[in-house]
């Protein structure tokens, strides 16, 4: 019991340090995920440009990279998780919140896979 409470305590020490560092983009990237939400449910820019629920999911997977310093690793577990609740939607018998979450998961690997190969590409760059 004792080592779970020090995990435990170990772990609150982590988060409490990766959310101090990472404050503002925290703070910017729920802004920016209540305004897209907002503008959606507003129907502003619909003749031009409607805002769906994919873009508000895609815009806020850019601005989790950007905004909050997620590496490819988080977006591959972020794209496992959603491809696991794809296929529970699929089994549950709920084919559409099934195959817009598989949209989801497209969108995490695609994204994923860039950032990696910029990852990659930055850390042979500055190796040599």
């Amino acid at each position: 019991m004792k080592e779970i409470l020090g995990y435990k305590k170990q772990y609150q020490k982590i988060l409490s340090k990766w959310t101090q560092n990472h404050l503002v983009g925290l703070f910017v990237f729920n802004i920016l995920v209540i305004l897209l939400l907002l503008l959606r449910s507003g129907g502003y820019f619909s003749p031009y440009y409607s805002i769906t629920i994919n873009a508000v999911v895609f815009m806020s997977l850019l601005a989790t990279a950007f905004l909050i310093g997620a590496r490819s690793k988080t977006f591959f577990i972020i794209g496992l998780i959603l491809w696991l609740f794809a296929a529970f939607l699929r089994l549950s018998g709920i084919e559409v919140w099934a195959e817009r979450t598989a949209v989801y998961v497209y969108q995490t690997l695609i994204l994923g896979t860039a950032l990696f190969l910029v990852e990659n590409i930055n850390s042979n760059v500055f190796k040599k």
